[in-house]
């Protein structure tokens, strides 16, 4: 009786992750792309494969579920459209109070000795104190931009890596970004827009990141819209909440989503682009605002969001494709401006690095695109001292050779998390797409 109650049990969490993830965990036909690809040799096939046979205990006690960089390219590679991030998330937001009823031990092992049960998957995150810093770096970089030049002061201090190293489980190798000032926001309110905005408007979805650690990227781009004919105005939003995402910070990150679509919606409705630089950040808009708002309304609006808001180079390249391209570029001989090109694994996953490739080819860049499945960095999965060797290992499979392979060549990447890491362990320095192309525009 008890072993028939604890099987119904499980089967009714299997449903539970079903529901949560949104996916058919019976499409997957265990063809192994996906752990294959898995640039930190992670192992979804498996987890998914033990959810199909009820067990879900056994699929928990995989360190897949765990230590999972949410990086996308699983689901890229997967030809049956199955997401295995989406089911490793839902794993993890499984109430523990849920497993203990059925069962779950934080204490016991399956047969191959592997931890099972609720407790040990209370903490899947690592450290509550980097979860919680990262989840909310928002508000940490807005501090830090408004106290800089100061507070980049503690960065540069000996014995800082340490410190960060124990306290925080940051990486004593890693360089956390300075922080900008004036913010990127700041420099937009004071500016003089460079054209009359004859094309209309379009909404520049600007990241935390950009308003605080990078503001190059935002003036870029900027100026390069404006180059283009369009009026820009920056989006009155939050925080996106991919990072609250990434950490398990679920509720939060639906709060966000919440305001961000809200604020958005009437201009979406009204045909407004709605463009940003930042893949991870942007693409939130898309891939997770419409799952995140369950009620039919909001999911409603939310799906009108995702459809006005795209990625820098895929707004340029779709004004190419109807010949609406209002940019001249400086004309360059052939072979005059070498270029390597580095993909955002969710740029690959749930875009086209094809559109950048073409837009820099179209502004006298000789351009290769890297043939790499991750850098290894995965937001901020390469900062966390017990992954730093894991992501060394997965920008070695490609990303670094590539780069330094070329040296004569400028390395475009969109990320910033990409260029943090290239920079991290080749010395050379990246630029933004936006960049590249404002540079090369007549």
């Amino acid at each position: 009786m008890t072993s028939l109650l604890s099987l119904r049990g499980e089967n009714e969490l299997v449903k539970e992750v079903a529901a949560l993830s949104g996916q058919n965990l019976y499409a997957c036909y265990q063809c192994g792309k996906c752990t294959a690809g898995c640039p930190f040799s992670f192992g979804p096939q498996q987890v998914v494969r033990y959810l199909q046979l009820g067990d879900v205990a056994g699929a928990l006690a995989f360190d897949a579920v765990r230590e999972c960089a949410g990086c996308l390219t699983c689901t890229a590679a997967c030809p049956k459209g199955v997401d295995p991030v989406r089911i490793m998330k839902a794993l993890r937001a499984l109430a523990p109070e849920r497993l203990a009823a059925f069962g779950g031990d934080a204490s016991a092992t399956d047969g191959a000795g592997r931890r099972r049960g609720s407790a040990s998957r209370a903490k899947p995150h690592g450290s509550r104190r980097r979860a919680w810093l990262i989840a909310n770096n928002h508000r940490l970089a807005r501090l830090g931009s408004t106290l800089a030049p100061l507070s980049n002061w503690p960065l540069r201090l000996p014995g800082a890596g340490l410190a960060a190293h124990y306290l925080l489980g940051i990486h004593r190798a890693r360089s956390l970004p300075p922080f900008a000032r004036p913010s990127f926001p700041a420099w937009f309110r004071r500016r003089t827009p460079l054209g009359d905005g004859h094309r209309g408007t379009v909404l520049l979805f600007h990241d935390t990141f950009m308003d605080y650690n990078f503001p190059e990227t935002g003036i870029a781009a900027t100026e390069l819209l404006e180059k283009a004919g369009f009026r820009v105005e920056l989006t009155d939003t939050v925080c996106c909440g991919r990072p609250m995402i990434s950490k398990g910070f679920t509720r939060r990150a639906e709060s966000q989503a919440r305001v961000n679509v809200a604020r958005l919606y009437e201009h979406a409705r009204d045909g407004v682009y709605i463009v940003g630089c930042e893949p991870s950040c942007l693409l939130v808009l898309r891939d997770e605002y419409p799952q995140l708002l369950r009620e039919a309304e909001l999911a409603e609006q939310a799906r009108v969001v995702a459809r006005q808001a795209l990625l820098l180079d895929e707004f340029l390249a779709m004004l190419s494709e109807r010949g609406e391209l209002e940019l001249t570029f400086d004309q360059v001989p052939p072979g005059g401006r070498p270029a390597l090109f580095h993909a955002h694994c969710h740029q690959k996953a749930l875009a086209s690095p094809a559109k950048s490739l073409d837009l820099l080819r179209l502004a006298g860049y000789e351009t290769e695109l890297v043939n790499a499945a991750c850098c290894g960095m995965a937001g901020a999965f390469g900062y966390e001292k017990e992954h730093y060797e894991l992501s060394r290992a997965a920008g070695e499979r490609g990303v670094f050779p590539a780069v330094r392979a070329h040296p004569e060549a400028e390395v475009v990447v969109m990320g910033v998390s990409c260029r943090q890491q290239i920079q991290h362990f080749t010395g050379r320095q990246t630029r933004h797409l936006a960049q590249a192309l404002r540079d090369a525009a007549a």
